[in-house]
Parts: C-alpha cells; sequence; structure tokens
C-alpha cells in the first residue's frame, strides 16, 4: 500500500499526522525507545531496556517492506503536527483480510504520554481501519493492569469482549489478564 492510497482526511487530527515508515526517522526512533519508562518496561515485552541502533533500523526497514507488500502490519509513525518530531508508533496487525479483521497496538514516547496522543494517534487508526480497509472485526488487546491502555482502548469507542484470567505473563514474571477490546462499530459496516 501507499500512503497517499489512504484519503488524507484520515491521515490528520489537531495535534498529529500518521506517516508512513521511512528509514529517515530511525535515529529518532531510536532515541524514544531508549528513553523508554517503566510503564514501556512493564507493558512492552520487546522493550529490552538497551536498544541498538542496529535493531531500530532493521524494525524500520521491516515495517517499510511490510506496508509496501501489504503483509503482517501497518505501522504508521505518530508525528506531532506543530514540531515535526516523531511521538510514537501505531500498527494495524492483519489477522486476516477475507473478513477483515485487523488489531492496533501503539507505543508513544515517555514524554509525550499523558498527553492524549496515544488516544487521538488510536481514533485515526481505527477510522482508517473501518472507513478504508471496511474492517468487520477490529481488535485491541492490551494487559489488565495497563490502565492507561485500557483507558485509550475506551476513549475510542472500544468496547471489552472478553478478560482473559491469568493469559499472560511480563518481563518480571508477573502474571496478569489479558483484555480484549472490540470497535463494535466496525460490524455495522
Amino acid at each position: 500500500m501507499k500512503l497517499s492510497d489512504i484519503p488524507a482526511g484520515l491521515l490528520r487530527s489537531t495535534r498529529l499526522h500518521l506517516a508512513a515508515p521511512t528509514l529517515d526517522r530511525v535515529s529518532d526512533m531510536h532515541d524514544l525507545i531508549s528513553d523508554f519508562s517503566q510503564p514501556h518496561i512493564d507493558f512492552l515485552l520487546w522493550a529490552n531496556g538497551s536498544p541498538r541502533l542496529e535493531d531500530a533500523r532493521a524494525n524500520m526497514q521491516t515495517a517499510v517492506d511490510n506496508f509496501s507488500a501489504d503483509q503482517n502490519e501497518y505501522k504508521f509513525l505518530i508525528i506531532e503536527n506543530s514540531s515535526d518530531a516523531l511521538v510514537g508508533c501505531i500498527s494495524l496487525f492483519i489477522r486476516d483480510m477475507s473478513i477483515p479483521y485487523l488489531e492496533i497496538g501503539y507505543w508513544v514516547g515517555s514524554n509525550s504520554m499523558g498527553k492524549g496522543y496515544a488516544s487521538e494517534a488510536c481514533a485515526l487508526v481505527r477510522d482508517i481501519a473501518v472507513e478504508y480497509f471496511h474492517a468487520k472485526r477490529l481488535e485491541l488487546t492490551t494487559a489488565g493492569r495497563n490502565l492507561r491502555s485500557i483507558n485509550v482502548a475506551e476513549r475510542c469507542g472500544f468496547k471489552r469482549e472478553a478478560l482473559l484470567t491469568n493469559a499472560r505473563r511480563d518481563k518480571s514474571g508477573v502474571v496478569d489478564d489479558t483484555c480484549v477490546y472490540v470497535f463494535t462499530g466496525a460490524s455495522s459496516r
């Protein structure tokens, strides 16, 4: 897919816009990941605390390849309109396009937490999933202890469909529930 395939109005909000992955932003992404705070470490299993620039480059190249080949996930960069700064990433994971069934996953940098950027980006990607991809199922899963992500899901109109008790273990070994949220607006379109 090309980003230009998506209507421009679905890619921009008042404070943010979504951009396709690009190797030009590898250093910015590495900087954000290097500065992850405890919530990132608690809930992002891939956040290892000592990221390497080479890993960020490989991750971004995979994102570029996936985006253009319409496979695995569409990773969008979350860019602040006023500064053109990268504030995080949000993905539409391709689960089953014959339905279509997609899943949202995201993170924002430590300095951008608590500013509503995750909710704003999630609303944009939700609308892309529903209006552009015609998603019949749009899912967001989160750890039961991750109250910030639960709040993002609920602010964006997702409803909790299931609570999977003791379904995950974080990097510290803590067993937690998994909350499965679904955007019910997708099923009526």
